[in-house]
């Protein structure tokens, strides 16, 4: 399977809020990144990443994509608001035997704190 293959399956059943911990097993070789999965399932179970660009050189897979889902877990300290979030993601993934090994990950996560009520951004200050 080529280094696409994986990490397009990797978005679709491992990632998403209707993924399985089993596809993550399959997908997933760095345990890192198998954890932030699990915790962005559980904060979001109806997580969904409409794929915008997935670029493929090699064993390096590049995405970006737009994230949406609703918080009904504990996310980086917040606890459930049930209000829905809207965000850019990028990401670049390195594909070891048909796994994803490496995984380095940018969330747009002002927007999405600010969406969910946890952070309100400073007003602007001009010189």
């Amino acid at each position: 399977m080529a280094a696409r293959e994986v990490v397009d399956r990797y978005l679709a059943e491992a990632f998403a809020g209707g993924g399985t911990a089993e596809a993550g097993e399959r997908l997933i070789a760095s345990e890192t990144l198998r954890q932030r999965v699990a915790s962005m399932r559980s904060a979001f179970p109806d997580l969904e990443l409409e794929t915008l660009v997935l670029l493929a050189e090699g064993d390096l897979v590049a995405c970006h994509g737009v994230g949406r889902g609703t918080h009904l877990g504990l996310y980086q300290g917040v606890p459930a608001t049930g209000r829905s979030w809207e965000a850019r993601c990028t990401a670049v993934y390195r594909v070891e035997g048909e796994r994803i090994a490496d995984a380095w990950v940018t969330w747009d996560t002002l927007a999405l704190l600010e969406q969910l009520g946890a952070v309100t951004r400073a007003g602007t200050v001009s010189a």
